[in-house]
């Protein structure tokens, strides 16, 4: 039985000239580590809707887009550098990058400290108190965690869909035992998420030197993170605008229902992106283009749509029923703004396909345009629909973003000459 699967998996395989042994087996262990996220994720949402109040559950995400737009002085473009350094076979440049990453994450607690104080005196006193604690772990918060891009280039997926796993699980039932405790401590929840994190990505780092297998090193990583880092800074602001304006100008109680909202679709979103982490590696060994890709996967494009076709119906059909069963009323506006969303998930699919085959191939020209141009425009648009229209305008902005950030990285590929 099982030699006739991989009889039949090796036949399909050479009718799309597709390494499908390879794809079947590494998705096996992304979407094991991505499900068991998405659980305990889920776990934490519904419990923080359920236990705690809509003002801590807005201050919470506004703590966390702070420390989101404040994660951009750990150089994150490493990780994507490191993924393609060590796929190539150049496993010197990752001890180099934590080093890097952990030397610039230290100006991220004079930051914090300062953004702390001033919501300590002039606005909201324990926001202030988690964002000054928070700078105790911030150097150990993202640095470390390299060890999941480092194994990625080593097609390691089942070591990082374990150690992510652990993480994810570990993390949450933290922030759970916390909020069944006391739901309305902030600051014991804030404390509670960024010691698991740190302290799991540091003991993963220190696990994960053992598979390193040589010194040799790509003169151009460390600059290529840079590179990724720079463009991806407004891109930083623009990811986090939403919830620190609608914190801002509405609320932290306007946060928590715009938060229920994006939460699932974002999921979809990202269980898409994931799709495509085992390919990374192997584009950026081989020698393909987008022409070439194109023709290996024309016949898998009706089946492929007409699934997101399906799915779509069904995302549209129960979608306030979830959000009613898992949120309860109090939440119930938020099913409204995650079935506009729907537009968001469809428009993420070739987004997300085309940015992993820009960064995987080095496609500066596609890379400048998703990660540069768009992030100002992302910016502009968000600010402005939020301003304007609250909640419902960062809703429909975040639909016209992902349009645009498709089309912008698909004119970027197609229109650049052929480069590695």
């Amino acid at each position: 039985m099982f030699q006739l699967a991989k009889t039949k998996v090796n036949e399909y395989g050479k009718r799309y000239q597709l390494d499908l042994a390879y794809i079947i087996k590494n998705e096996f262990w992304v979407y094991l580590r991505l499900g068991i996220s998405l659980i305990v994720g889920l776990a934490v949402s519904v419990t923080f809707a359920r236990l705690a109040p809509k003002e801590v559950f807005g201050q919470y995400n506004f703590i966390l887009a702070i420390l989101g737009i404040v994660a951009i002085v750990s150089i994150p473009g490493l990780t994507n550098a490191i993924i393609r350094s060590v796929a190539r076979g150049y496993d010197g440049n990752y001890k180099q990058a934590v080093k890097t990453s952990f030397l610039w994450s230290l100006l991220g607690i004079p930051a914090l400290l300062g953004v702390g104080a001033y919501y300590y005196y002039y606005n909201t006193q324990i926001i202030g108190i988690c964002l000054m604690m928070s700078s105790i772990f911030l150097p150990f918060l993202w640095a470390p965690n390299i060890w999941d891009a480092f194994l990625v280039g080593k097609k390691r997926f089942d070591l990082t869909a374990r150690y992510g796993s652990i993480q994810s699980i570990t993390n949450s039932a933290a922030i759970i035992m916390i909020l069944f405790l006391n739901a309305s401590h902030l600051l014991l929840i804030i404390i509670a998420y960024l010691a698991t994190n740190s302290f799991l990505s540091c003991l993963f780092y220190r696990r994960s030197l053992k598979y390193i297998e040589n010194q040799a090193k790509d003169d151009g990583c460390i600059r290529y993170g840079y590179f990724i880092t720079t463009t991806g800074i407004v891109g930083t602001l623009a990811s986090h605008i939403d919830k620190i304006m609608i914190g801002i100008l509405l609320g932290a109680p306007e946060l928590a229902i715009y938060a229920i909202a994006i939460m699932i679709p974002t999921r979809i979103k990202d269980l898409l992106k994931t799709f495509w982490a085992p390919f990374t590696p192997k584009l950026s060994q081989d020698e393909i283009t987008m022409g070439q890709v194109q023709q290996r996967i024309k016949k898998l494009v009706l089946p492929l749509t007409l699934m997101a076709l399906g799915g779509s119906l069904l995302y549209w059909l129960f979608i306030d029923d979830i959000m009613l069963l898992l949120f309860g009323t109090k939440y119930m506006e938020a099913g409204i703004y995650s079935k506009i969303l729907l537009l968001m998930i469809l428009a993420s699919i070739p987004s997300v396909f085309f940015g992993a085959f820009a960064i995987a191939k080095k496609k500066i020209k596609s890379i400048v345009l998703g990660l540069y141009i768009f992030p100002f425009l992302k910016l502009l648009i968000m600010s402005g629909f939020i301003y304007q229209w609250g909640i419902l305008g960062a809703v429909w902005g975040l639909n016209l973003s992902m349009v645009v950030q498709s089309l912008l990285i698909w004119a970027g590929i197609v229109g650049a000459e052929p480069r590695e």
